[in-house]
């Protein structure tokens, strides 16, 4: 339907006395009535169009607005057609009425006809969102779901966040996308390109199937391992996994071509360069200490920060070039790309608001996470029209120097500099304050020299922000993720976030918590996907994680009957829990 931008209800009387100075101008009636009908008046509403188009017959935005009133609130669809039809003989162009008798057609079930209207309307006006948003629905409605996404996402880059349109638009795109995904196999792609990669490198690459790689897919360059061959490492249930092994076949070619150009530049990370980053974190250190953290938590807490930080810097102007680089390459990718950077956003946001994350995490890392998270947004944003940069919460100054840093990439992306990301690394490290902990050597230069065990070549991988809270686990049950680091940290938060909730709760509430979630565990709880979510009745309003499910029960059990098995092993991550809790 055709939407109106809202008249200021206090020009009414304005109008009113307009009207009757000048009781001829159609356009006063017009607007008048539409004041009535966004007060809900429609009757009123009706009457003073009707004298709109007594005074002039062929004002179609009144015959537009009649149309509207009648296939709205009146439910009258053949009486709003007579108004559609009679604005289409005044202006045959009027892509608003077309797109309205659209509308009413699908109402009617004349989809085909309406489909024609809508085509009609969008070869008149390509920019309307209403008209490309419609088409994505008949288009889903008759099985062609790649084109629906496609509409789906025109119609998010034509319309504004607070636009009808625009939240049906992605709703609309998360939901073809799924179905796309489904239906496209997108094997043929990965092949084509893998082969033509084995040849310019000159070595076969293969793939391997290993849930316990910390990233949903990596590229191992079969020059940084001493291999003879490359070797690309995936997760199997990851969402649209496909788009990240993608990904990393376009870091061996963003590798291949500087190569060509004496310009790839390894990311090295020495000893020397971890320790100066202890050094200075060493006040959050303390702190983590004082509050009863033990040392070995402690180490493979800063082990999972430092590695982070420096993937992360490494990879996102590299990603940004990617990204853009298979979305104009590979439209049959795109489904597959957006819902897949969608959940890497979404985990992206959850590491820039979580509470405990902020509470332990240095200043300059976490203020380097957030903006260079940011700049992924953005891209999201002009590639798939929905931006979700407004939930990172990010600070003014963050907000800036994230824009800034995007729009340097522009300028790179825009002069195919893609071989120069190397430049962008070095710039953006310096203005984070993160470039002590890291070097860039140019591949030969390194190779040339003794190899040393001090320092390490930093895989291209596509990575998400520093682990701080888990994310990033390999999938599995508890105990899995258990044996990495940052997954032992990740309960121990949870369990903390568990005994903060329940410190003011009556021992009624905590039992209600912790058999509902026990119930839900009947129905299975999966700790390692954390793409999905879980609500409690006990807890309105909250989503949660598995993993952080299963710390709540144990939690609560913990006060319930701390001798009552629960099956779950977070004893250990308890205790460290209840003197984090103790201590604040």
């Amino acid at each position: 339907m055709a939407f109106y931008t809202p008249i200021d209800k206090t020009s009414k009387p304005i109008l009113e006395r307009l009207i009757r100075k000048n009781p001829a101008v159609s356009e006063y009636h017009r607007i008048l009535g539409q004041i009535y009908s966004d007060e809900g008046r429609q009757d009123d509403a009706i009457n003073c169009l009707i004298d709109a188009l007594r005074w002039d017959p062929k004002n179609t935005h009144a015959l537009t607005m009649m149309g509207n009133i009648f296939a709205r609130s009146k439910n009258d669809i053949s009486t709003a057609m007579s108004y559609y039809e009679q604005a289409l003989v005044v202006k045959p162009d009027d892509h608003i009425a077309m797109n309205n008798i659209g509308a009413n057609l699908i109402q009617l079930d004349r989809v085909k006809d309406a489909q024609r209207y809508f085509e009609a309307a969008l070869a008149i006006n390509s920019d309307y969102p209403n008209t490309l948003y419609a088409l994505g629905m008949i288009h889903d409605a008759k099985g062609d779901h790649l084109k629906a996404f496609d509409f789906s996402i025109q119609a998010l880059k034509k319309s504004k966040a607070g636009h009808p349109v625009y939240s049906n638009a992605f709703e609309l795109a998360q939901q073809a996308g799924l179905r796309s995904v489904e239906n496209i196999d997108p094997a043929e792609m990965f092949n084509q390109y893998s082969g033509q990669l084995a040849v310019e490198s000159g070595k076969v690459i293969d793939v391997i199937q290993d849930d316990s790689i910390p990233t949903p897919a990596k590229i191992e360059i079969a020059e940084n391992y001493g291999r003879d061959k490359h070797i690309i490492r995936f997760k199997k249930d990851r969402l649209a996994v496909a788009h990240l092994m993608m990904h990393e076949l376009v870091h061996l070619d963003l590798a291949l071509q500087c190569r060509k150009k004496s310009a790839n530049y390894l990311f090295v990370a020495t000893k020397a360069q971890k320790e100066q980053f202890i050094r200075d974190n060493e006040p959050t250190l303390q702190r983590l200490n004082r509050q009863g953290l033990g040392d070995k938590v402690i180490a493979d807490y800063i082990d999972a920060l430092f590695s982070g930080t420096n993937s992360q810097i490494y990879n996102t102007p590299l990603d940004l070039f990617i990204e853009d680089f298979l979305y104009k390459t590979y439209q049959n990718l795109r489904p597959f790309q957006f819902l897949s950077l969608l959940s890497l956003l979404k985990e992206y946001i959850d590491a820039a608001t979580n509470r405990q994350i902020l509470e332990h995490t240095p200043a300059k890392i976490r203020n380097a996470n957030i903006i260079l998270s940011l700049t992924h947004a953005f891209q999201f944003r002009d590639l798939f029209g929905y931006d979700m940069s407004p939930l990172f919460k990010a600070t003014a100054p963050q907000m800036k120097i994230a824009k800034e840093f995007y729009s340097e990439y522009l300028k790179y992306q825009k002069n195919a500099k893609a071989v120069e990301a190397h430049e962008l690394i070095r710039k953006w490290a310096k203005e984070l304050k993160v470039d002590p902990y890291f070097s860039l050597i140019e591949e030969s230069e390194y190779r040339s020299r003794p190899a040393t065990s001090a320092e390490s070549v930093v895989d291209n991988e596509f990575v998400k922000p520093s682990p701080l809270e888990g994310e990033g686990m390999g999938e599995g049950s508890s105990s899995d993720i258990q044996q990495e680091p940052a997954g032992q940290m990740a309960i121990t938060m949870y369990c903390l976030s568990a005994l903060q909730y329940f410190e003011d709760k009556e021992l009624p509430e905590i039992q209600k918590v912790g058999f509902e979630i026990a119930m839900l565990g009947q129905q299975g709880i999966d700790p390692a996907n954390h793409d999905k979510k879980y609500t409690l009745k006990s807890i309105p309003g909250k989503e949660f994680s598995g993993l952080q499910l299963l710390a709540y029960m144990y939690a609560a059990f913990q006060v319930i009957d701390p001798f009552l098995d629960t099956g779950l092993a977070f004893k250990k991550e308890y205790e460290e829990a209840k003197k984090l809790h103790e201590k604040s």
